[in-house]
Formats: structure tokens, C-alpha cells, sequence
């Protein structure tokens, strides 16, 4: 099983059963797009950060959360020629778009398995953010989960962050 005692920390907020759609999801999201299933990652190094995009989607239903999927620069633009059919240059605004629909297909997919666990969610429309060293900071209160995954296209990364059980956020 991937879950580690690092994920204890998410109490009442994110169960087990969100945690295990969310890796359900990228692992049927991208192995229809690549062809090859991605492998989960457990540990490795703690700080995610990448020299690449990061595609962000909240999901608002018994729990306020963010998903955000972290694609270094070769891993994007090997991933966006399966996901689009073609080669999109890095730094086209059409690398922006690719990665906001990879991030809002792996949430859609999620959703649609968390309402057959009886678990209501909607999602956000995506946000995308490029850059060198971006790491995704979270304020205090949040409770990230990480995970890893490799796959043949090259390895990449989500980040789960929810209040702790009794904080709110963003009023």
C-alpha cells in the first residue's frame, strides 16, 4: 500500500479514500495518455520543486483542497506530445493550456471517483504556473500531502494541501 505515517497528520480532512483516488487517478490519467501506467514514488526527497509548470485545481466539497501537479520542463513537454498529438515548445503560451487540461482531466477523473465512494466534490478551472525553482509554498494552517511518480515521459509530482481540522482558509 503507498500510504505512509506522514499522511497521518490529515485527520479528519483528507481520508485514506481521497488520498487513493488521487493516486488512482494520475495512474489511469496519464497511463491512457502515455500508454504505460506511471509508477508511484514512495519517499525520496521532501522538497518539491521543479524547473518546469505546475497545473492547479481546487476541489471544494466535504473538504476545501487543492491539487497541484508539478511537470518538469522535459517531463512537460513529453507528456504534452502524448497528451496533444504534437510538439509544443516549452515556452509557448500553448504549453500553459496543455498542462491546465492535463491537471483538469486528472481532477475530472478524480471527482467522478470520489462521487462513486459517495463523496461530493466540484472542481475549479484550472491555473498554471511556469518557471525556474518553482516550489508551491503553503501557508500555515495547510496540511500537504506529496507524491512522486516516474513514468517513461519522466517523473513528476502532486501536492494535496487542506486546512488541519478546525482552520479555515480564504473567506
Amino acid at each position: 500500500m503507498f500510504m505512509t505515517t506522514s499522511n497521518s497528520i490529515v485527520g479528519e480532512k483528507l481520508s485514506d479514500a481521497h488520498i487513493e483516488c488521487v493516486k488512482e487517478s494520475v495512474i489511469s490519467t496519464f497511463g491512457t495518455i502515455c500508454g504505460t501506467e506511471p509508477v508511484y514514488q514512495d519517499g525520496g526527497e521532501n522538497r518539491l520543486a521543479c524547473d518546469g509548470v505546475v497545473g492547479i485545481i481546487s476541489i471544494v466539497g466535504n473538504v476545501a483542497w487543492t491539487l497541484m501537479l508539478g511537470l518538469p520542463r522535459d517531463t512537460a513537454t513529453s507528456l504534452a506530445l502524448k497528451f496533444a498529438g504534437f510538439e509544443i515548445p516549452f515556452d509557448s503560451p500553448d504549453m500553459g493550456d496543455v498542462v491546465g487540461e492535463m491537471a483538469n482531466v486528472v481532477a475530472g477523473d478524480l471527482i467522478a471517483r470520489l462521487d462513486c465512494l459517495g463523496i461530493a466534490a466540484k472542481m475549479s478551472l484550472p491555473t498554471v504556473a511556469r518557471g525556474h525553482d518553482i516550489e508551491m509554498l503553503m501557508p500555515g494552517g495547510l496540511v500537504p500531502v506529496k507524491m512522486r511518480f516516474a513514468s517513461p515521459e519522466g517523473s513528476f509530482w502532486l501536492k494535496l494541501a487542506t486546512a488541519e481540522t478546525g482552520q479555515q482558509t480564504g473567506r
